[in-house]
């Protein structure tokens, strides 16, 4: 005879939390960025709501610098993928900086993208799944800056 135990609790709310993003339409990206400035990096993540709108929070590891805002998708290649969406996203953040930029998902778990503050930085941003991914993604282009 067999006896199958119940799964943990922690177990079966990360399966239902997971069941109900993926049949809302959700998605959860993590991020990560960095103001051409040689500003400290910020990490957070994007919220991806039905109807293509989203928020953003981030913020320095410190926490001296955070930075809120949202996110439009503005365009679908298909309906299938999300591979080719492009959007917009601004934010402001607490030491009165506010910023805009486009990006594109360049594969089915991230993207990047660049913009501008109100004070002529440029800033750039990487999102993935994997929190990870995201990271690393930003040395890399941290030590590609340190090498031009």
């Amino acid at each position: 005879m067999f006896i199958l135990k119940a799964p943990d609790v922690s177990i079966r709310v990360s399966i239902l939390v997971g069941a109900l993003l993926t049949l809302s339409g959700c998605a959860m990206y993590s991020v990560a960025g960095q103001f051409e400035n040689g500003g400290d990096p910020f990490f957070g993540h994007v919220a991806v709501l039905p109807g293509d709108m989203g928020t953003l929070d981030v913020s320095t590891a410190d926490g001296k610098l955070k930075c809120a805002g949202s996110t439009q998708v503005t365009k679908r290649p298909s309906l299938l993928s999300v591979t080719g969406a492009q959007g917009r996203a601004e934010a402001t953040c607490t030491d009165g900086r506010t910023f805009k930029l486009d990006f594109i998902q360049t594969s089915e778990s991230g993207g990047h993208g660049q913009g501008i503050d109100n004070q002529g930085n440029i800033v750039q941003v990487y999102f993935n799944t994997s929190s990870s991914a995201v990271r690393a993604r930003l040395d890399q282009a941290r030590i590609d800056a340190l090498v031009r």
